[in-house]
Protein backbone atom coordinates (compact mmCIF):
# COMPACT_ATOMS: atom_id res chain seq x y z
CA UNK A 1 0.00 0.00 0.00
CA UNK A 2 2.77 2.57 0.71
CA UNK A 3 4.08 1.98 -2.83
CA UNK A 4 0.75 3.10 -4.34
CA UNK A 5 0.64 6.17 -2.11
CA UNK A 6 4.17 7.06 -3.24
CA UNK A 7 3.17 6.76 -6.90
CA UNK A 8 0.15 9.03 -6.55
CA UNK A 9 1.57 11.73 -4.28
CA UNK A 10 1.31 15.44 -5.04
CA UNK A 11 5.09 15.80 -4.89
CA UNK A 12 5.43 13.23 -7.66
CA UNK A 13 2.93 15.17 -9.75
CA UNK A 14 4.88 18.42 -9.30
CA UNK A 15 8.17 16.66 -10.11
CA UNK A 16 6.58 15.32 -13.26
CA UNK A 17 5.47 18.79 -14.35
CA UNK A 18 8.97 20.17 -13.71
CA UNK A 19 10.47 17.28 -15.71
CA UNK A 20 12.86 16.60 -12.80
CA UNK A 21 11.97 13.33 -11.08
CA UNK A 22 14.04 12.31 -8.08
CA UNK A 23 13.94 8.65 -9.08
CA UNK A 24 14.89 6.58 -12.11
CA UNK A 25 12.22 5.81 -14.70
CA UNK A 26 12.93 2.12 -15.20
CA UNK A 27 9.98 0.36 -13.54
CA UNK A 28 6.71 -0.22 -15.36
CA UNK A 29 4.61 1.80 -12.89
CA UNK A 30 6.97 4.77 -12.91
CA UNK A 31 6.98 5.00 -16.69
CA UNK A 32 3.21 4.51 -16.89
CA UNK A 33 2.44 7.25 -14.37
CA UNK A 34 4.74 9.79 -16.02
CA UNK A 35 3.35 9.28 -19.53
CA UNK A 36 -0.26 9.08 -18.34
CA UNK A 37 0.02 12.29 -16.30
CA UNK A 38 1.26 14.22 -19.31
CA UNK A 39 -1.44 12.76 -21.57
CA UNK A 40 -4.15 13.47 -19.01
CA UNK A 41 -3.03 17.03 -18.29
CA UNK A 42 -2.64 18.03 -21.94
CA UNK A 43 -6.03 16.55 -22.74
CA UNK A 44 -7.64 18.58 -19.96
CA UNK A 45 -5.92 21.77 -21.16
CA UNK A 46 -7.04 21.23 -24.76
CA UNK A 47 -10.62 20.47 -23.72
CA UNK A 48 -10.65 23.42 -21.32
CA UNK A 49 -9.77 25.74 -24.22
CA UNK A 50 -12.53 24.14 -26.30
CA UNK A 51 -14.93 24.60 -23.37
CA UNK A 52 -14.12 28.31 -23.14
CA UNK A 53 -14.67 28.72 -26.89
CA UNK A 54 -18.01 26.89 -26.62
CA UNK A 55 -19.12 29.05 -23.69
CA UNK A 56 -18.30 32.25 -25.58
CA UNK A 57 -19.88 31.06 -28.84
CA UNK A 58 -23.06 29.53 -27.40
CA UNK A 59 -23.74 31.80 -24.41
CA UNK A 60 -27.08 33.04 -25.78
CA UNK A 61 -28.36 29.65 -26.93
CA UNK A 62 -30.88 28.05 -24.59
CA UNK A 63 -29.61 24.48 -24.73
CA UNK A 64 -26.24 24.94 -26.47
CA UNK A 65 -24.64 26.68 -23.51
CA UNK A 66 -24.61 23.35 -21.65
CA UNK A 67 -22.59 21.75 -24.43
CA UNK A 68 -19.43 23.12 -22.86
CA UNK A 69 -19.92 20.83 -19.87
CA UNK A 70 -20.04 17.84 -22.22
CA UNK A 71 -16.78 18.98 -23.79
CA UNK A 72 -15.06 19.12 -20.41
CA UNK A 73 -16.50 15.75 -19.43
CA UNK A 74 -15.13 14.29 -22.67
CA UNK A 75 -11.76 15.81 -21.82
CA UNK A 76 -11.69 13.94 -18.53
CA UNK A 77 -13.20 10.62 -19.62
CA UNK A 78 -11.40 10.27 -22.98
CA UNK A 79 -7.86 9.87 -21.65
CA UNK A 80 -8.82 7.56 -18.81
CA UNK A 81 -9.52 4.37 -20.75
CA UNK A 82 -7.82 4.47 -24.18
CA UNK A 83 -4.85 6.53 -23.09
CA UNK A 84 -4.33 4.39 -20.01
CA UNK A 85 -4.22 1.29 -22.21
CA UNK A 86 -1.84 2.75 -24.80
CA UNK A 87 0.34 4.17 -22.05
CA UNK A 88 0.45 0.74 -20.40
CA UNK A 89 1.48 -0.76 -23.74
CA UNK A 90 4.27 1.79 -24.20
CA UNK A 91 5.42 1.29 -20.62
CA UNK A 92 5.47 -2.48 -21.05
CA UNK A 93 7.65 -2.13 -24.16
CA UNK A 94 10.18 0.09 -22.40
CA UNK A 95 10.11 -2.06 -19.28
CA UNK A 96 10.69 -5.25 -21.29
CA UNK A 97 13.61 -3.59 -23.07
CA UNK A 98 15.09 -2.46 -19.71
CA UNK A 99 15.43 1.10 -20.98
CA UNK A 100 15.67 4.05 -18.62
CA UNK A 101 13.47 6.80 -20.01
CA UNK A 102 14.16 10.50 -19.61
CA UNK A 103 11.30 12.63 -18.26
CA UNK A 104 11.29 14.75 -21.41
CA UNK A 105 10.65 11.64 -23.50
CA UNK A 106 7.67 10.82 -21.26
CA UNK A 107 6.45 14.36 -21.90
CA UNK A 108 6.75 13.85 -25.66
CA UNK A 109 4.91 10.53 -25.51
CA UNK A 110 2.07 11.99 -23.41
CA UNK A 111 1.64 15.08 -25.57
CA UNK A 112 1.94 12.90 -28.67
CA UNK A 113 -0.90 10.68 -27.48
CA UNK A 114 -3.09 13.74 -27.00
CA UNK A 115 -2.09 14.94 -30.47
CA UNK A 116 -3.03 11.60 -32.03
CA UNK A 117 -6.38 11.65 -30.22
CA UNK A 118 -7.05 15.19 -31.50
CA UNK A 119 -5.97 14.27 -35.02
CA UNK A 120 -8.38 11.36 -35.23
CA UNK A 121 -11.13 13.39 -33.54
CA UNK A 122 -10.94 16.14 -36.15
CA UNK A 123 -10.36 14.01 -39.23
CA UNK A 124 -12.49 10.97 -38.60
CA UNK A 125 -14.66 10.05 -41.53
CA UNK A 126 -18.30 9.83 -40.56
CA UNK A 127 -20.58 7.33 -42.14
CA UNK A 128 -22.89 8.93 -44.69
CA UNK A 129 -24.97 5.93 -45.63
Amino acid sequence: MPQIVHELSFKRFVDSLKLTPKYRLVEFGDIWVEIFLWCFMTSIVVHFIAMIIAIVSLRSHKIGRWYSLLIMLAGIITPIVPSALTTALLSAIFYAASVEIKPFFCFLLGVGQTGVILFFSFFKILSTL
